[in-house]
């Protein structure tokens, strides 16, 4: 007797051919672009039209809540919402709110939708409306929709489609992927910041790993040699001006096999002047990690006159670093070749190292517990340190 395929079995069916024609390298790209946004001290709009307008809310909890990011829902404010439908018409709903919200260039929208808006056939208007504005003030959009991807799939910055396998399953197959896609983006080691409850809960068995020790290097005057111009340190511009101090390499392997993470945090305002191409600084990072045994590179974009939260001396770049890789900063070392570095080391609990380099700028507010000629004489008294029992 042959077995008859019920629906669930082909519901189910659909949802794994979904699963495996989506397509990965625009979630890595999403990925990426939520990242950006929150270094650039962002907001994530996320707007949705019926259940997608309730995976919209759903999504802003878990955006703010493990990833950090800023995040709103206009359709959360109901009293507004309806109001602005009473008075000036649903089609600009979206569109209004995101004006008075200031919605600016660092910003992004994110926008779930089975059909993506289309004006034509007066099909969500409002998300037609608001992604014009977005794009007049120059606001990065994301995409999780259905169908062809409508409005949204021509505009989007990255636009995830949820493909089509069955004409009659679109809306169900959308909204409940719209779920797996945000659930993905949050949990993306770019992206996620937090512990989720459970995750953490599991943590309190007996196979719990405790908090591990880093060291956290700058990069410019520490890893590799400054720019030295007028007695003030720069960053090399190319991969061509790149050079690594000779015993740089030795001291991270005895950190490293002492058991500490090696975490760069470096301030990068040239690319916030213009004075340095992004895939420049990244190329410098990467030949620096295929040299060294560092573990992840952290890097802030800014000017001081942006007043973001991971420009040293500020701490955010290690708090971040801290999150992600579960490190105990008061077990944890800050070394540095400025001011910037001792006091961001300071500010993030760890005790500090400056590498002594000469400069002429000002001292930090509170000194170094240890000040060096070299990478090599910071590791060796973090490794004193260690063997004297100041260290856990």
């Amino acid at each position: 007797m042959n077995h008859q395929t019920t629906f669930a079995e082909k519901f189910l069916a659909e949802a794994a051919q979904i699963i495996a024609a989506l397509d990965v390298s625009r979630l890595e790209q999403a990925a990426q672009l939520l990242a950006d946004v929150r270094a650039a001290g962002g907001r994530l709009f996320i707007l949705g039209v019926g259940g997608s307008a309730a995976n919209a809310s759903h999504a802003v909890n878990d955006f703010r809540k493990i990833a950090g990011i800023e995040a709103y829902a206009p359709t959360d404010n109901v009293s507004e919402l309806t109001a602005r439908t009473n008075d000036e018409g649903w089609a600009t709903v979206f569109a209004s709110w995101l004006k008075t919200s200031k919605l600016q260039a660092r910003d992004a929208l994110l926008v779930f939708s089975v059909g993506g808006g289309d004006v034509e056939r007066n099909v969500s208007p409002n998300l037609v409306a608001a992604l014009q504005f977005a794009k007049s003030v120059g606001a990065k959009i994301l995409g999780v929709v259905g169908r062809d991807g409508g409005y949204t799939g021509k505009v989007a910055d990255v636009c995830i489609l949820i493909p089509t396998v069955n004409p009659s399953h679109v809306t169900p197959h959308t909204e409940a992927f719209q779920a797996v896609v945000w659930h993905l983006l949050v949990t993306h080691p770019a992206v996620k910041l937090e512990q989720t409850k459970w995750e953490a809960t599991a943590n309190a068995s007996p196979f719990y790993e405790a908090p591990s020790r880093a060291v956290f290097l700058d990069r410019d005057g520490v890893l590799n040699h400054a720019v030295v111009r007028e007695g003030k340190p720069f960053p090399p511009s190319t991969l061509a001006e790149l050079q690594i101090p000779p015993g740089t390499l030795e001291a991270l392997r005895e950190l490293k096999a002492h058991g500490f993470q090696l975490l760069v945090v470096t301030n990068q305002p040239d690319l916030a002047k213009g004075l340095v191409k992004r895939e420049d600084v990244e190329a410098i990072n990467r030949k620096l990690a295929a040299t060294l045994p560092v573990d992840e590179f952290f890097v802030c974009p800014h000017v001081d006159s942006d007043s973001c939260d991971c420009r040293k001396p500020k701490p955010g770049l290690l708090l971040q670093a801290a999150r992600k890789h579960h490190v105990d900063l008061s077990a944890s070392f800050m070394i540095g070749d400025r001011w910037r570095d001792v006091e961001a080391g300071h500010n993030a609990g760890c005790r500090t190292i400056l590498i002594d380099q000469g400069y002429q700028e000002k001292h930090p507010a509170h000194p170094p517990d240890a000040t060096v000629r070299s990478l090599r004489d910071a590791a060796d008294w973090i490794l004193q340190t260690k063997t004297n029992g100041a260290v856990r």
